[in-house]
């Protein structure tokens, strides 16, 4: 599967399962670098998805600074390979939230 045909199975699952807003964003020349491959609004936290496909691919160093600072600035962002596994985040971000 390519990477692109698993991005549009990991927002269909949010939109479907948990709402929100998602966005995919397409990287570009006119981008800055490392921006993770969805963006979205969940409960009001934002929430970013690196997608990457197999055991083999690597988050770039520029890729996860983008996602330590969205961390540090008190978003979630996730590396995720699965749409069940980016649907477990926002269930542990839901859960957390209730405690």
């Amino acid at each position: 599967m390519l990477e692109s045909d698993l991005v549009r199975k990991i927002l269909a699952t949010l939109r479907l399962e948990f709402g929100g807003v998602w966005f995919k964003i397409h990287g570009g020349a006119n981008q800055e670098a490392g921006i993770p491959d969805i963006i979205g609004c969940y409960r009001g936290r934002f929430v970013a998805f690196e997608v990457k496909r197999g055991k083999h691919s690597r988050v770039s160093p520029r890729q996860r600074l983008v996602l330590d600072r969205i961390s540090d600035a008190g978003g979630l962002s996730v590396v995720v390979e699965s749409p069940l596994e980016a649907s477990f985040a926002l269930r542990n971000l839901s859960h957390d939230e209730a405690n």
